[in-house]
């Protein structure tokens, strides 16, 4: 059965149209290519409330099997997707984002700076992704192999 995946990318510059979401358009092509069902893809401002109504009303649709946010995950002020995640998520799979940061350091040893969290609502897995498309490529290329498991554990 094919993995239903929703990709929500926060920050105001691209609802303005300021800034094209295109690690959000690479993270489609890849849920594709995984053979995954894309069932929305839809931006939110840089808004905590606005963040956390989003994640819980499509967590708890029962609809989607994967969350994957974009961005809003770095330490500038306006970046508040980890904070919104502590107040949507009932458990937490830190290995995730440890894993993508430790992979990604090589090429890029600012993505220390980044908060992205992995965590469990209900059956909903919720990743946060950073906002560049190659570290978007580069992450989901090292969670690819316990995606699908960790999905029907949690089903």
């Amino acid at each position: 059965m094919a993995i239903q995946a929703a990709i929500l990318t926060v920050g105001d510059r691209y609802l303005s149209g300021e800034a094209k979401d295109e690690s959000g358009s690479a993270l489609e092509g890849i849920c594709l290519k995984l053979g995954w069902e894309l069932v929305k893809h839809e931006m939110v401002p840089d808004q905590d409330d606005h963040i956390v109504h989003w994640l819980v009303t499509n967590a708890d649709s029962g609809q989607i099997d994967v969350i994957l946010t974009v961005d809003g995950i770095g330490i500038k002020a306006k970046d508040r997707v980890p904070e919104s995640m502590y107040q949507v998520c009932e458990r937490w799979l830190p290995g995730f984002s440890e894993l993508a940061r430790q992979n990604a350091y090589e090429k890029t040893p600012l993505v220390a700076l980044t908060r992205g969290l992995a965590g469990i609502r209900g059956k909903t897995l919720i990743i946060n992704l950073p906002g560049t498309p190659t570290a978007v490529k580069d992450s989901m290329e090292i969670l690819k192999p316990v995606l699908r498991q960790t999905i029907d554990q949690i089903k």
